[in-house]
């Protein structure tokens, strides 16, 4: 009876031992593999140069200037008269307020400002880029700070003796018949024209608040 038994017994669990690898064979067999994903590396944004900056607010930062009288010599950030020169250089100057960057010169005459520039391409050209013009006789004379570009379209804006401080395009009549025939060359400022510098911990607001009134 007891070898019975024992039989009976083995009989069972290897029932059973049969019964969970049939289970387990078909869970396996039905059961959806999940791909994990992998995970997402974000990149840390390039820190912007002073380019970046101007690019961003000069569009706004130059309408300030509109309407301006010319004035030969004058500053337009202390006098309600401005010349090309002092024009170009006060925007470029008032666009990194608030930044870690500075426009080192201050002011720079037209000639310098070309010394302090390099020739670039009309398809490389943004805001805060420089155009310079010539006389009839091929001699820099003039010149203007480019303040956005839409639909290939240039922007600047220029203190001219007879309108004053005005904003025109590579589209207005102007350009067509006047402007482009004069065209010396679209410049860029060279590096050494900027300086960084850092915020003291009691002007960090106030420099962030400068850059966001900018904007």
């Amino acid at each position: 009876m007891t070898k019975k038994r024992g039989v009976i017994m083995r009989h069972y669990k290897a029932y059973i031992v049969i019964c969970l690898l049939v289970l387990l064979t078909s869970c396996s067999a039905t059961r959806e593999v999940k791909k994990i994903p992998p995970p997402e590396i974000v990149q840390p944004a390039p820190p912007e140069d002073p380019y970046d900056i101007m690019e961003k607010n000069i569009p706004n930062l130059s309408k300030v200037y509109l309407g301006k009288d010319y004035r030969l010599g004058s500053n337009p950030d202390k006098v309600v008269e401005s010349d090309c020169s002092h024009l170009v250089c006060a925007i470029a100057r008032n666009s990194l307020i608030g930044t870690k960057y500075e426009f080192k010169p201050y002011y720079y005459p037209s000639w310098k400002i070309y010394e302090y520039t390099y020739e670039i391409e009309k398809s490389e050209t943004r805001p805060g880029d420089i155009i310079f013009f010539v006389d009839t006789k091929k001699k820099q004379n003039h010149l203007g700070l480019i303040t956005q570009i839409k639909n290939d379209i240039i922007y600047f804006i220029q203190a001219s003796s007879s309108s004053g401080v005005i904003e025109r395009s590579t589209q207005s009549e102007s350009w067509i018949y006047y402007w482009k025939k004069r065209l010396d060359s679209f410049r860029r400022w060279k590096k050494e024209v900027f300086s960084e510098k850092k915020c003291k911990p009691y002007e960090v607001t106030a420099c962030k608040e400068t850059s966001e009134f900018l904007r």
